[in-house]
């Protein structure tokens, strides 16, 4: 009868080791389209043995604990792969948006000198401004007294003055705008640190008795570290009690619980840092140290302080080249060129110009037109300032088309090598419908194969307490 009880038992544990391996595939199933979970498997072993008369007995068996298929490996290269991924992104959204703020764009379904306006054929950038500019002078100098040509010509050069210290606004308003994003990233950033530091403290306290037991916490602090890895380049490395250390170009960023460098607002009570965005120096920092380290916040500040401001001067050049040029060709000055103390230049036609005293044929006004006519092809070979005017606009355009073109190659290339880094993780950690459904199968079978055991177990012992006396 000790046996019959001791089989009783051991079937019972097994039913408890089957049940749990059908939830298990339950909930891997239930998991199988979210991508920052990594399957889990029980671990079946044995309870032991214990010697008896005849022979020595198994105990039976128990799930001893839960796995997850995860590897660190792989993990690291997901996340670099973000961080890549992420950084040229950010990139191309702004290189975008300055070349919508140039107003004309490299056609690359025509020949590489090809400059189309960015509203059409009719959208009038710079480069045809500048044509119509000195196209004006031109037409004025056949007839310097026609007061319908001076007016022509002085809305010309208004059109063109206003296209430049627009474009250079709209620029201007791109770096502010990206300004604008750093600082609302470098809050995330901030936030996220916060969050894998907490999850780091729940993780010690779950696996203080039993070591890599807390799975699902484990899942939410890598999809934490990957969703950081979008913004910056880290990497990360085990601690005590399951916690890790967070590291990014060559900092510390989290050690177990505490992010370093972060403190508490004295008047609201909430914690703020490690980073910040210092927009007037256009800096990250890391507490007080500058801070570069790939990612969305450096490809977002690499391009904002790199092509986007590259452009700005370049015209900014331009226009101080145009009005220099011009104000000498015509003796009198007819351009005017300010800066703002926002950094915003303008360039504007002089009011004695405005006011239409233009010189007229007769006092020179013909020869006068003729010279500042011939600046439109006038070729230039200065440190700052090469080639025609319009060619001098349209290096501008044609760099900022080229580096946003090269961008655009590198992310294509980039996005398939994430791809891959993704899907071999996810031959290792994802949820397989096939493998799942089989291990349903299985344990329900071991489980309906075990129930009838202890039926039969059931019914022996019925036989023996119940039963055997009326024999």
């Amino acid at each position: 009868m000790s046996g019959l009880i001791s089989n009783l038992a051991t079937s019972s544990k097994a039913l408890g080791v089957h049940s749990k391996g059908l939830e298990i595939a339950g909930k891997n199933l239930a998991n199988i389209n979210n991508r920052n979970y990594a399957k889990q498997r029980v671990e079946i072993g044995d309870r032991g043995s214990i010697n008896r008369d005849i022979a020595t007995e198994s105990m039976g068996v128990e799930a001893m604990e839960l796995r997850q298929n995860r590897d660190v490996l792989l993990d690291k290269s997901v996340m670099r792969e973000l961080t890549a991924s992420s950084g040229l992104e950010a990139a191309k959204k702004i290189l975008e948006s300055a070349e919508g703020a140039l107003g004309q764009f490299l056609d690359r379904t025509k020949d590489s000198t090809s400059i189309q306006n960015a509203n059409g054929s009719n959208g009038g950038g710079i480069s045809d401004s500048l044509s119509d500019f000195f196209n004006a002078w031109e037409s004025y100098s056949v007839k310097p007294n026609d007061v319908g040509e001076k007016q022509l010509l002085i809305a010309k050069a208004q059109i063109l003055a206003e296209k430049i210290n627009a474009t250079d606004k709209n620029l201007k308003q791109v770096q502010t705008d990206t300004d604008s994003q750093l600082t609302t990233d470098v809050g995330i950033v901030n936030g996220i640190l916060a969050e894998i530091a907490k999850t780091n403290e729940y993780i010690a306290k779950a696996e203080l008795v039993k070591p890599y037991s807390a799975v699902d916490l484990r899942d939410q602090r890598q999809a934490k570290l990957e969703e950081l890895s979008k913004y910056i380049d880290v990497s990360f490395k085990p601690g005590d009690l399951g916690q890790i250390t967070v590291e990014s170009g060559g900092k510390t960023l989290i050690e177990g619980k505490v992010v370093t460098g972060q403190t508490t607002n004295t008047t609201t009570g909430q914690l703020t840092g490690p980073f910040s965005y210092d927009a007037t120096a256009q800096k990250i920092k890391l507490v007080s140290d500058d801070f570069t380290s790939g990612g969305k916040l450096a490809g977002q500040l690499d391009a904002s302080t790199g092509s986007v401001k590259t452009a700005r001067d370049q015209i900014k050049v331009l226009a101080e080249k145009l009005k220099g040029e011009v104000n000498t060709a015509y003796v009198t000055d007819f351009f005017d060129f300010t800066t703002t103390s926002t950094g915003l230049f303008n360039l504007q036609l002089k009011s004695g110009v405005t006011s239409m005293t233009l010189s007229a044929g007769n006092s020179g006004g013909n020869t006068k037109a003729l010279a500042v006519a011939v600046l439109g092809t006038k070729v230039y070979n200065d440190a700052n300032f090469k080639g025609s005017f319009s060619a001098n606009f349209n290096t501008t355009v044609t760099e900022l088309a080229q580096k946003l073109n090269t961008t655009n190659i590198r992310l294509e290339d980039q996005n398939l090598s994430q791809e891959m880094a993704v899907s071999n993780r996810d031959q290792f950690s994802g949820v397989s419908q096939d493998e799942e459904l089989t291990d349903l199968m299985k344990f329900q079978r071991s489980f309906q194969a075990t129930s009838r055991f202890i039926n039969v177990v059931d019914n022996l012992l019925d036989q023996v307490v119940n039963r055997l006396g009326s024999f």
